[in-house]
């Protein structure tokens, strides 16, 4: 799954012109747009060759290349008929712009959830429902009905889905040749990892010396990280960290009710008190950890498989070294898991200005018809990409042409999409490597969060930042402090009063009327 950016005080501003602009049209409506001529006419167009000919005005996220030279902008012209007139710049405010002023676009990809339910209950954007009834076969056979409630309102679809590949990307890492040098075998459980963690610094099996040498790097992030370390945290019977929310016993619950959240933080504690966690860590960023990683400084450290650099680095500096991945902790029962990139990537809304909402429909649906979507994703078989021992693997220099083709898709399906995105990570040498090592120990472990599935419930609209600032804050002091980790019951208390418990109603309210039906 993609991460949703958080409402500013700005857009809110903008949603209440919003509001005033479309005056009477109250809450959403069905939409009465696509009866117009035009519209009719290019839904109910067959042409021969079974292209779509139609031109639709699209807006997407910023990025560095021109997109109206792109090579997927002309594939998706060539094999479906569509001319996509690109604009960069979907940031949030720029959106309520486009849609309070009636700027004319006729798809917009965004990724935050909050907005889309608040477009639709003021009616700026179109309900989709009948028309994906009539012209997406594709669309309706992709997602399940869960999924599509993700970009769901009152019971009409809203947007378009596009969901992420799901793979693993995000470990533990750790020198193998230190473990080899040592004797020690790749540990399996917290335990285990604490004394490998421990004989690093003690025994200094790279030789960078025991002042320099880091046992355990990684990097708690900004004021929206949770201390997630998926592949540990889970070993201690709850989430990517103490507030994750995670299923129990039927129920949708938060990481904090279950004991293995406060064992979890006193893990986190110990290996800071007993030095095996980088003096750095409380505001180390993310770049640092590569960083002290490719310095060849570092034991363990929690890194992604897109991380490469860091493997790179390390080898050019110590060529025999050998960085691997480690399979997902066990927990007391011996079972594993780690978190997947699974769940909602983005999405596409159709502005209630738009004449050409059923040509969106038709196009996405055309993007997923399978006789299209490998070409699309990947181009010509044996010129951009080529299949060995059922993996694809780009030919270079022609996938290059390929680099910037998700900016551009309407819709995606994870099940299929993922096999394929198999070439993007094998684009160099050490980041495939690091792939599919992780995917290779870890797939059978994979889960997606629920929270990734999960709609926008008002909770989170009122007081997810808020939540979250404050579990950054408190864990971080925990994790230095003794006497901070003894106050975590008064941390559990005060999340639940500030939001915490109303959030977790309402999340389970969903599951039980979705998942657990």
């Amino acid at each position: 799954m993609s991460k949703q950016k958080r409402l500013k005080a700005g857009a809110l501003a903008v949603l209440i012109g919003i509001s005033a602009a479309l005056g009477g049209c109250g809450g959403a409506k069905e939409d009465t747009s696509n009866a117009s001529p035009s519209a009719s006419a290019a839904a109910s167009a067959s042409p021969a060759d079974g292209k779509l000919n139609v031109s639709l005005k699209f807006l997407s996220y910023q990025d560095k290349f021109d997109p109206t030279t792109d090579f997927e902008r002309q594939q998706i012209q060539d094999i479906l008929g569509v001319d996509i007139i690109p604009s960069m710049g979907n940031e949030d405010d720029k959106v309520n712009l486009v849609l309070s002023s009636g700027q004319d676009y006729d798809m917009i990809s965004m990724n935050n959830r909050n907005l889309l339910a608040m477009y639709a209950k003021n009616g700026a954007i179109q309900p989709l429902n009948d028309l994906i009834d009539q012209y997406g076969p594709n669309l309706k056979n992709a997602f399940t009905k869960e999924q599509w409630d993700m970009v769901s309102a009152d019971g009409k679809i809203y947007a378009i889905p596009t969901f992420n590949y799901e793979a693993v990307t995000d470990g533990l890492v750790i020198r193998k040749d230190w473990l080899d040098k040592l004797g020690l075998a790749v540990p399996t459980t917290p335990d285990e990892l604490y004394n490998v963690l421990k004989a690093f610094k003690e025994q200094d099996p790279g030789g960078v010396g025991k002042d320099k040498v880091i046992p355990f790097a990684f990097s708690p992030g900004d004021d929206g990280s949770q201390l997630f370390i998926s592949g540990l945290a889970e070993a201690f019977g709850i989430g990517r960290g103490p507030t994750d929310f995670i299923v129990k016993d039927g129920q949708m619950v938060s990481s904090l009710d279950q004991p293995g959240a406060k064992e979890y933080m006193s893990y986190l504690n110990k290996l800071n008190a007993d030095g095996l966690l980088d003096p750095d860590a409380a505001a180390t960023k993310h770049d640092r950890v590569v960083e002290k990683v490719g310095a060849g400084l570092v034991g363990v450290a929690a890194l992604s498989c897109w991380d490469s650099a860091a493997k790179k680095a390390l080898l050019e500096k110590h060529p025999d070294a050998v960085l691997e991945f480690l399979p997902p902790m066990k927990d007391a029962s011996g079972k594993q898991a780690i978190s997947g990139s699974g769940g909602l990537y983005s999405f596409v809304i159709v502005p209630k200005s738009s004449k050409k909402a059923a040509d969106v429909v038709k196009y996405a649906n055309a993007f997923l018809d399978e006789k299209n979507y490998t070409k699309l994703i990947l181009g010509e078989e044996n010129v951009t990409y080529k299949v060995e021992d059922g993996k694809y693997y780009p030919i270079f220099p022609e996938f290059n042409k390929l680099n910037k083709g998700r900016w551009f898709y309407p819709v995606n399906d994870s099940d299929v999409y993922t096999p394929l995105f198999g070439a993007r990570a094998r684009k160099e040498k050490e980041m495939g490597e690091m792939w599919d090592d992780i995917n290779a120990k870890s797939a059978s472990s994979m889960y997606t969060p629920i929270v990734n599935l999960a709609p926008v419930v008002e909770a989170e609209q009122k007081n997810g930042q808020t939540l979250r600032t404050l579990t950054h804050e408190k864990l971080i002091k925990m994790m230095l402090d003794a006497g901070e980790l003894a106050k975590f019951d008064q941390f559990s208390s005060e999340w639940k009063q500030k939001g915490g418990t109303e959030l977790t109603r309402q999340y389970n309210e969903w599951y039980q009327g979705t998942v657990a039906k």
